[in-house]
């Protein structure tokens, strides 16, 4: 044990952590060279791992609730609707077995094969209804079309049907916008940066399509405190929401009212004061995007925090029990 473990004390707060991942070594196979090179579980260990050393992982940090969610692109590029469905569906009973084992200590978001909408909504309805999942993870676009498109719309349909959330997490940028942007520094367009403009202009897509008026019960979660959109939305909000008098709220608004976002990744104190000054403590949640990100730093960064600790008990766990319609309680889970 080195000395920061021992000097280190677990929050006294119950911990509940959003953006936490796993691989399905059959979706794994279906990878192309890109995403089989920077998620080899050689190169991100505990990826490929749901018992006993993630938990000690949590326990060394005091977390005491993952909600675990497969890695990108999960079931999105394979191109075969049916091979997509049923590894889409393989991959979320491997991932209720790592839960049924776990109970207290692991929930889940489902993986969804978006390229066949009707079926990804069949399969949220099926892993909410009967294997007790939270939601689902939708990793970006699939294969280059974004879910503004409204043939994707029955998957939200489904979210808000059985109210539940829809997290939005990056995906490799769009191959034309790798090519222009990203050819010449090909890092910069994975976590630095390329993730955060991605899924920002995502989200305003979304919000642009029209999506949450004709859905107005739809929760959406995204992550690594909010993907540069909080800092950016006074003036996205100014400059688009004149240009679409057909929305029934602006950009601004319909962002605070149907966005939860995580810190994901992101353990900085300006940037989470910058992103709850724009969305507040009650649209904040906590999380690490664990094992890409050590969840000793986060929660060191967390317990440290000069904040109330009435928010702080809001970003820990309220909610995201909430959200996510977890049993709520202020106590940690017994070890």
């Amino acid at each position: 044990m080195n000395q920061l473990t021992k000097i280190y004390e677990p929050p006294p707060l119950r911990l509940i952590a959003l953006e936490e991942h796993f691989l399905y070594d059959g979706l794994l196979e279906t990878y192309d060279a890109t995403d089989r090179a920077l998620l080899a579980p050689s190169r991100v260990p505990g990826l490929d791992e749901v018992g006993d050393q993630r938990i000690a992982e949590m326990d060394r940090a005091g977390i005491d609730l993952q909600v675990l969610s497969h890695t990108k692109p999960g079931a999105q590029e394979i191109e075969d609707p049916a091979q997509a469905a049923s590894l889409a569906a393989a991959a979320n009973d491997y991932l209720a077995e790592a839960v049924a084992r776990h109970p207290a200590r692991f929930a889940a978001f489902a993986t969804l094969s978006t390229g066949a909408p009707q079926a990804a909504a069949a399969e949220l309805e099926r892993t909410v209804r009967k294997l007790g999942f939270k939601g689902a993870m939708i990793n970006g676009h699939t294969r280059g079309a974004y879910l503004d498109q409204q043939r994707f719309w029955p998957i939200f349909e489904a979210a808000e049907a059985l109210d539940v959330p829809i997290y939005l997490h990056p995906s490799n940028p769009h191959p034309l916008v790798y090519e222009a942007y990203y050819k010449d520094f090909p890092t910069l367009g994975f976590a630095p940066w390329g993730y955060a403009v991605e899924t920002g202009t995502h989200v305003l897509r979304l919000i642009l399509s029209g999506v949450f008026d004709r859905f107005p019960g739809l929760r959406m979660v995204i992550g690594h405190m909010g993907e540069l959109l909080p800092f950016a939305l006074w003036r996205a909000d100014g400059r688009l929401t004149p240009k679409y008098p057909q929305l029934k709220k602006s950009v601004r608004n319909t962002f605070l009212d149907h966005f939860s976002l995580t810190t994901a990744g992101v353990f900085s104190t300006p940037e989470l004061m910058c992103t709850a000054s724009v969305v507040g403590w009650d649209n904040l949640l906590f999380s690490v995007d664990y094992p890409f990100e050590s969840n000793l730093d986060a929660v060191r960064w967390f317990s440290n925090l000069p904040i109330a600790e009435s928010d702080r008990a809001k970003v820990a766990h309220r909610n995201a029990e909430r959200v996510l319609k977890l049993a709520p309680t202020d106590q940690k889970q017994a070890r």
